[in-house]
């Protein structure tokens, strides 16, 4: 097919005209200049897998006939795609942190215009940094601080974080009144949905001893993890945290990384410490000449978790059928904390995930309530005594990202007794992992 030529003018610039004096160039015409395309679908605007039209190495276009914000919606619903988005909430630090960020892989920050159709009139403008993962793979990364009107932005951000792999919000130096206000319209948006994001990273700038409460409050019913970590004080800590949950995010194993020096630390849904990542590929310097590389992404959908193996799946198959065995056990659920993924289960199928995500969130609520309380940080093991049933969370031997919750009716089965044999069933597990 032979080239393409575009030719792109501004908006309302007078054509070429036949009388025009021709002893000067006229700069208007030649600025921007013709572009040879030589791809039907880059003139087009069809690249399968970017959003926007790529007009410049850090520009892209994006034309619309709706609200901005529906038509990132329509654009994130057609093609899947896995990005951070970072907020920020009573601070402006999330582009700084995006500059620096850009400034220490080499990648230059970008931006995402939105145009009316038709009009060219810019709408909205996005800002982003693209991260290599693997070979013809970049991974963006957004802020919501977004060039446009009020609310514009505002459903704008709504949309980058609902729809984001990972959510990140830097929360500013906040009395706890005006925390609670401005995480309102977040939580708000949570609870209305839709919100496919499960997976939200809260960073706080200065001391915030309501956080951890704010954050469980914020996630709700909805199923969203939401971490905190340890107060930042520049960005090279704060990418330290966002880098490492995308790597254990896009982990291909479920085992904990190597430890690293341990910091104090609260969660709304288990402690974020520093020695739950691999180290940070981030340099503290910043040094310019240090690239930046995550963890290649998973090669499933956009939200999927990384498969079991073969082993895994039957150990804990095994090992729930032998709990199923207990006097009085109704359901039992081995999953994963941090995915709320169900990782074996005996009881009625719809419960998987039920159990799943609900016992992630007692884990949670217990592991914040003994960090506030200065108890440590171990993991929980609890029995709920409720008016017909008898609900068990405790961690599996071995595999602290791992933990049982079982239901057992009261009519028929004894707590302490049933507490006994999973004891015993542990030691099997273990006697028959080695």
């Amino acid at each position: 097919m032979s080239d393409i030529l575009q030719e792109r003018r501004p908006m309302g610039a007078p054509a070429a005209s036949a009388h025009r004096p021709t002893a000067e160039p006229d700069t208007e015409l030649l600025s921007p200049a013709t572009q040879i395309v030589g791809d039907k679908d880059a003139y087009l605007g069809n690249a399968p897998s970017d959003i926007g039209r790529r007009i410049a190495d850090d520009q892209l276009e994006l034309f619309v006939v709706c609200h901005p914000a529906e038509a990132m919606l329509q654009q994130f619903t057609q093609l899947a795609p896995d990005f951070i988005a970072i907020h920020d909430v009573g601070t402006t630090s999330s582009a700084r942190l995006l500059a620096a960020v850009a400034a220490a892989s080499s990648r230059k920050l970008q931006k995402l215009v939105i145009r009316r159709q038709g009009y060219g009139v810019a709408l909205a403008t996005l800002q982003f940094v693209e991260l290599p993962l693997q070979p013809g793979r970049n991974l963006r990364v957004y802020t919501t601080q977004i060039d446009g009107d009020t609310q514009t932005r505002q459903q704008l951000a709504q949309v980058l974080l609902a729809h984001s792999r990972l959510a990140v919000v830097m929360i500013g130096d906040l009395p706890p009144h005006a925390l609670g206000s401005s995480l309102q319209p977040l939580r708000d948006a949570i609870a209305a949905g839709p919100w496919p994001n499960r997976q939200m990273l809260m960073v706080p700038l200065a001391q915030a001893g309501t956080l951890p409460a704010r954050a469980t409050a914020l996630a709700g019913n909805s199923g969203v993890v939401v971490r905190t970590t340890p107060q930042v004080g520049r960005p090279a800590d704060a990418w330290s945290f966002i880098s490492g949950a995308w790597n254990r995010l896009n982990s291909n194993t479920a085992e904990p990384p190597a430890p690293r020096a341990a910091q104090p630390a609260s969660s709304a849904s288990r402690p974020l410490e520093a020695n739950n990542f691999a180290p940070p590929p981030m340099a503290p310097a910043y040094a310019p000449t240090q690239p930046l590389e995550l963890s290649p992404m998973p090669s499933t959908g956009a939200h999927s978790a990384p498969p079991q193996s073969a082993s895994s799946a039957a150990m804990w198959a095994e090992y729930v059928k032998r709990c199923a065995t207990i006097k009085g056990t109704v359901e039992c659920c081995v999953f994963d904390i941090d995915l709320q993924r169900s990782l074996a289960h005996s009881g009625t199928q719809r419960m998987a995930d039920r159990l799943a995500a609900k016992g992630a969130m007692l884990h949670a609520s217990m592991t914040d309530s003994a960090n506030v309380l200065g108890l440590g940080s171990a993991n929980p093991d609890a029995a709920i005594t409720l008016d017909k049933h008898y609900l068990l969370l405790r961690p599996m031997p071995g595999r602290p990202r791992v933990a049982l919750h079982m239901v057992i009716d009261r009519s028929h089965g004894n707590i302490g007794l049933a507490r006994a044999q999973l004891h015993q069933i542990d030691q099997a597990l273990l006697a028959d992992a080695h």
